[in-house]
């Protein structure tokens, strides 16, 4: 992923998603709990059950729709009036969500992306499953886009938005969210959606990665999440990139430093 000699402001509260005002982000991107039985914890996901933190809450599935169109409005209210979001959707809820974006009073779903990654479970009953769908919601005519970025997305391929290959990069020996967006599937979106000096939105932040992949990229970003674990997860995520050198080199984690994190 590339990086500049400038990095975004980043600002991390506890805060329910009903709770926020006055962000005035220039866009929103976000990855919302799946409405599944899921901890994250299982073997079969790739991970040691004693690194996964306490405190992940779920949707249940008979609120899942109230709880959609709950983050469409937080989404609209924190958002400029040209703004956009994106945010992520597997297969079982996506009809969920393409519905939502129809009936939303703000938002306009623009289309559709794909994310393919290196993950299946094994399904006896029906097909195994690797994509994530994208929604891009809009409110008007003149949000940002831009055709190229500066990854292999780009620079070894087509200049196109329709299918983002990715793997994912499960950082074995670190504490763990049960669910965590790879940085680069998130900097591939902000180099396509946004510019530098735009602040990005993410009130179901998680371990951070939005704001990982928006700070290292010169966009400031506001996140927020209920699980006071999720942030030492952040901090964790930032130095094991760091030690990677996969987004930030060790001096340029110094340079965005902990210190600037609020709680």
């Amino acid at each position: 992923m590339a990086t500049g000699d400038v990095y975004g402001d980043l600002n991390y509260e506890l805060h329910d998603m009903r709770d926020w005002s006055g962000v005035d982000a220039d866009i929103a991107i976000c990855d919302p709990p799946f409405g599944l039985n899921f901890d994250g914890k299982a073997g079969n996901y790739n991970r040691d059950e004693s690194r996964v933190v306490d405190g992940y809450v779920e949707w249940d599935v008979d609120q899942y729709d109230d709880r959609i169109e709950q983050l469409f409005d937080c989404l609209a209210a924190n958002t400029v009036d040209d703004g956009q979001a994106i945010v992520f959707s597997g297969m079982d809820n996506s009809h969920r969500l393409h519905q939502a974006a129809l009936d939303h009073d703000t938002w306009r779903l623009e289309g559709k992306l794909y994310w393919t990654y290196n993950f299946a479970p094994y399904c006896k009953k029906r097909p195994a499953h690797n994509v994530y769908e994208l929604f891009w919601l809009v409110k008007g005519d003149d949000w940002y886009y831009t055709n190229e970025c500066s990854f292999d997305h780009c620079e070894e391929g087509e200049a196109n938005l329709s299918v983002l290959d990715v793997k994912r990069n499960y950082l074995k020996e670190m504490p763990k969210y049960p669910t965590r967006l790879p940085v680069k599937v998130v900097g591939i979106l902000l180099e396509h959606f946004t510019q530098p000096g735009d602040t990005v939105f993410d009130p179901l932040a998680g371990s951070g990665s939005v704001g990982i992949a928006a700070s290292s990229l010169g966009r400031d970003a506001v996140l927020g999440d209920l699980n006071e674990n999720a942030k030492d997860v952040f901090e964790s995520t930032v130095d094991s990139l760091a030690d990677a050198g996969d987004v930030f080199s060790e001096e340029q984690a110094e340079s965005t430093s902990l210190s600037e994190f609020s709680s």
